[in-house]
């Protein structure tokens, strides 16, 4: 895995809403980012944390004390 990066509060609130189940279109919902915000910023997100997949993304945060 990638060393810890900085997270934005953008970040964090995506990776929150990721762990409670939240599917892109629920997460632009709940923000009132467009939904293809909310796949970049997803995209970038496991690019930077170096995990596979959202599941994982999600577990990361919990595991580092992001979320």
């Amino acid at each position: 895995m990638a060393a810890t990066p900085d997270l934005s509060d953008r970040d964090i609130r995506v990776l929150a809403l990721v762990a409670d189940g939240h599917s892109n279109a629920e997460i632009a919902a709940e923000t009132g980012w467009s939904e293809h915000t909310v796949r970049n910023t997803l995209h970038d997100l496991m690019t930077r944390l170096g995990v596979r997949n959202r599941a994982h993304a999600a577990a990361y945060a919990v595991r580092n004390g992001f979320i």
